[in-house]
């Protein structure tokens, strides 16, 4: 035999042996563990406590959505109180309108983390 037919020879027979390759996979038995009774119920607890959060946030924005600053940019004023018992106060109507903007923008975060993660 020729050098060339040796070499036909050798690609044909590393084809085959390429193509006898088979991927056997195993088949995953789909088995479901059910969850046990505390499991269950300390899911549904979570999945209450994160239902109540939702709805005081949501009452929350629904409050600050209703309130607005007066037309004449007077009658709305910010305090805020620490724990050692000092006082901030201002009527500043940029100020105020700031400060909104920001606790509505916070609502709305807080809003969809919670919603994000209520899942059944």
């Amino acid at each position: 035999m020729n050098n060339t037919a040796k070499k036909i020879n050798a690609e044909s027979k590393e084809q085959q042996n390429k193509t006898s390759l088979e991927v056997v996979k195993k088949e995953e038995k789909a088995t479901t563990e059910v969850p046990s009774l505390e499991k269950r119920i300390q899911k549904v607890e979570d999945l209450s406590m994160l239902i109540e959060k939702w709805r005081k946030l949501t009452e929350t924005r629904r409050n600050l959505q209703t309130f607005s600053l007066g037309a004449d940019g007077m009658g709305a004023t910010i305090f805020l109180r620490d724990a050692s018992g000092k006082e901030f106060k201002t009527s500043n109507t940029p100020v105020v309108s700031a400060v909104m903007e920001e606790i509505k923008s916070t609502l709305d975060e807080k809003v969809k983390e919670v919603e994000e993660q209520i899942k059944f």
